[in-house]
């Protein structure tokens, strides 16, 4: 009973929110099961000291996975997937580290550490006790009996009237089956190939754009649950009111929609690469398998159209080289290429403001012509969310913030509530519309079009939406009003909040869609 008590955390079957299961594990069974087995045929292998300490870490290893896996859906609004998440856990244990402080994630994993020491060590004196009982065969074969009776019923007996529970041997081989398939999908066998069979779209001329400069820029974790939730609506409503009025107030026509993201919480490449390749890519074996496909995407379009393309990415800082052959952009900008020297802002460092500065700068650069089309990563709105940058009147200052007070700089130092994330996620929306109003304003010039978007919903621990469809906001505009009247015509209404009733296009339509639009002169 005491060994079962660690595997209680459970994924509720039908919402997937974490709850308690009290119906014993059918795992710790089947182990309990093969360790009786074993010592009815040959008790004496269990009287070598290490078997107990043995049994205990693994018995403590499926209680931890168990716990992620229950604790996930809850925490991020999507399941586990170990082929998915375990290629970021460097980057995890990073973000955590800049957003608390080394010191406080030491602290953190030195406690961790101990509580599992102890955990393994009390695990370890039950299984000892367990094991002496079972030194006598009879005893053993009893027990095995009894387990193998139980096993038998739970796999003939419907799922919700099962003696043992079975949710984490179920969540075990989905796991397993997800590695293998990745594993086999990587090298472009299996069935996730299908979902690139689709062509792509033919080549535009994009005429319609007027040879004029375009801007994509995405904003981090920015999804309609800003419209959706009350709080969220009121908490920003009054940013995105300044917002379209300074816009509106330096000429710009302003339209938007929403769009279904292929990911929620998380996994903002899907987004980007869904949108530029037109395949929705929902599953990471499938965006593998893009990336070495020679699949034409977004950028190469305006490349084949006479456009200049640049990709600013401010969250990069270890580049793939196979990401960046299949992108195919002119110039690649991360994070070292930017050159930030101010002060860190949590994980990701560099404030959107100095970002879009240094885009404004880039361009300059480059000369009027050709046009340029330029994709932005903005990052201040990422999870966690702080310390969240103040906003510089001077933008001749967003690499050193030499003009922010001490005062404001000690408030935006400050430690969050770590259990309650809404109102620094609130906090850097408003900053990042901040930010993007002084940008078009005073920083953009000329009659290009910017369309400005979100990759996918917050995590559900912040407030994002988990259930499907997992809409993001998308808005488009342009002083030239004949750059917006395409979208207008696809449905997008006038203003910044997105009103449109459901059903929603995907981001995999944008990109044949605007391709068409743009083809020829409007």
């Amino acid at each position: 009973m005491l060994l079962a008590l660690v595997f209680v955390p459970a994924r509720d079957p039908v919402t997937h929110s974490l709850t308690i299961e009290w119906r014993p594990s059918a795992e710790l069974a089947c182990l309990l099961f093969l360790v009786a087995v074993a010592a009815a045929v040959r008790p004496q292998i269990f009287e070598a000291s290490p078997t107990a300490w043995i049994l205990a870490v693994v018995v403590a290893a499926m209680a931890f996975l168990n716990l992620v896996d229950a604790a996930t859906p809850t925490l991020l609004g999507r399941d586990l997937n170990l082929y998915w998440d375990l290629p970021h856990l460097p980057s995890l244990f990073g973000l955590a580290g800049e957003a608390a402080g080394v010191w406080r994630i030491s602290g953190a994993i030195a406690l961790l550490s101990g509580a599992i020491l102890l955990l393994i060590a009390g695990i370890t004196r039950i299984w000892r006790e367990v094991l002496s009982v079972l030194t006598d065969r009879r005893v053993a074969l009893g027990f095995a009996i009894l387990l193998g009776v139980a096993m038998d019923v739970t796999v003939l007996m419907p799922a919700e009237e099962r003696p043992l529970a079975t949710g984490l041997g179920l969540d075990i081989i989905r796991q397993s089956a997800a590695l293998i398939q990745g594993r086999f999908a990587a090298t472009g066998g299996g069935p996730y190939a299908a979902a690139l069979s689709a062509p792509p779209p033919p080549h535009s001329e994009l005429a319609g754009l007027k040879q004029r400069d375009v801007y994509l820029v995405y904003i981090e974790s920015y999804g309609t649950t800003v419209f959706d939730t009350p709080e969220f609506r009121t908490g920003l409503s009054q940013s995105l009111s300044q917002f379209e009025t300074s816009l509106r107030s330096a000429g710009y026509t302003v339209a938007s929609n929403r769009l279904i993201s292929p990911t929620f919480g998380g996994g903002s490449w899907l987004a980007h690469a869904t949108l530029a390749s037109g395949v929705r890519l929902d599953d990471p074996v499938v965006y593998t398998l893009l990336l070495n496909s020679g699949r034409k995407l977004l950028p190469a379009y305006f490349k084949d159209a006479g456009w200049r393309t640049i990709d600013i990415a401010p969250g990069i800082k270890a580049p793939s080289a196979t990401a960046m052959a299949a992108w195919g952009f002119d110039h690649e900008i991360f994070a070292s290429e930017l050159d930030y020297r101010g002060p860190s802002f949590g994980w990701f460092a560099i404030p959107d403001q100095f970002t879009l500065d240094r885009a404004a700068t880039i361009r300059s650069a480059l000369g009027p012509t050709p046009p340029v089309f330029t994709q932005l990563i903005l990052v201040s709105s990422h999870i966690p969310f702080a310390p969240v940058p103040p906003y510089l009147a001077d933008w001749d200052d967003s690499g050193t913030f030499s003009t922010a007070s001490a005062t404001v700089m000690d408030h935006v130092w400050r430690l969050p509530e770590w259990s309650r994330l809404a109102p620094e996620y609130l906090d850097s929306l408003r900053y990042d519309f901040t930010v993007l109003g002084g940008w078009l304003t005073s920083r953009m010039s000329g009659d290009g079009l910017i369309i400005l978007l979100g990759d996918h919903q917050p995590p559900a621990i912040v407030g994002g939406q988990p259930q499907p469809p997992w809409t993001v906001p998308i808005h488009v505009l342009s002083r030239d009003p004949d750059l917006v009247a395409p979208f207008v015509a696809e449905g997008y209404v006038s203003g910044i909040i997105p009103t449109q009733a459901p059903p929603h296009p995907g981001m995999e339509t944008f990109l044949a869609r605007f391709l068409a639009a743009f083809d020829r002169p409007g």
